[in-house]
């Protein structure tokens, strides 16, 4: 039984189901469908670093799950929203959470100084962060009509936007890349014409990332 959902770490609603209890999905918290056992790290006797994370908001959360399952690293939540990791992975895994902890700092900000100009070209401006806000908007309509062509001209459009442009202000980077990559998945999935049910449920998917950034 899976007690935490294995991207945001809260606890999952439990359901009873004949003489066992079953995790109840999606996550009430950040929508993930579990689709499948995750591939978690299990207690045992190795030496193990737990990380506290109960100051981090969801997407920060989820942010971090992605990066350490970028590279393979197992983890599992406990209670109190703590992560934890394996003690040979400790070294690797304090700078992945470092990334993302520390606020982005702008490209040639010691030169740029007060000119409005540079910090535009230093972060994406407000063109990335009204594409970030419409991909919300458009995967929110994509998900309940996924063979809409006109809204899925519109995510296509958004989406190579979001991938060519750096993040906005206030925007860590890897949260930014994985709404990058989310984007770029349903967009995909749209033009290759995959299914309406894989695209609904990646626009689901972005829709529910973004919707505690904007």
């Amino acid at each position: 039984m899976i007690l935490y959902c294995p991207r945001c770490g809260d606890e999952l609603a439990q359901r009873f189901k004949g003489e066992w209890f079953e995790s109840a999905v999606p996550c009430a918290t950040c929508g993930l469908v579990l689709s499948g056992p995750p591939l978690l790290l299990a207690p045992g006797p190795e030496d193990e670093v737990a990380y506290t994370l109960e100051g981090w908001a969801v997407p920060e959360r989820a942010a971090a799950t992605d990066a350490l399952a970028a590279v393979d690293i197992p983890y599992r939540w406990e209670e109190g929203l703590v992560l934890v990791v394996p003690a040979v992975a400790e070294d690797e895994v304090d700078a992945l959470l470092d990334e993302l902890d520390a606020p982005d700092e702008l490209d040639g900000d010691d030169e740029a100084g007060d000119n409005d100009e540079g910090d535009d070209e230093a972060d994406g401006g407000e063109e990335a962060q009204a594409a970030m806000a419409d991909l919300f908007v458009v995967a929110d309509r994509l998900q309940h009509a996924p063979d809409d062509l006109d809204v899925g001209a519109s995510l296509l459009m958004l989406a190579a936007i979001v991938a060519e442009s750096p993040p906005p202000y206030g925007i860590e980077r890897p949260v930014w890349r994985r709404i990058q990559a989310l984007a770029a998945v349903t967009a995909t999935a749209f033009d290759d014409g995959i299914g309406d049910d894989t695209v609904a449920v990646e626009a689901r998917a972005l829709r529910d990332f973004l919707r505690d950034l904007v």
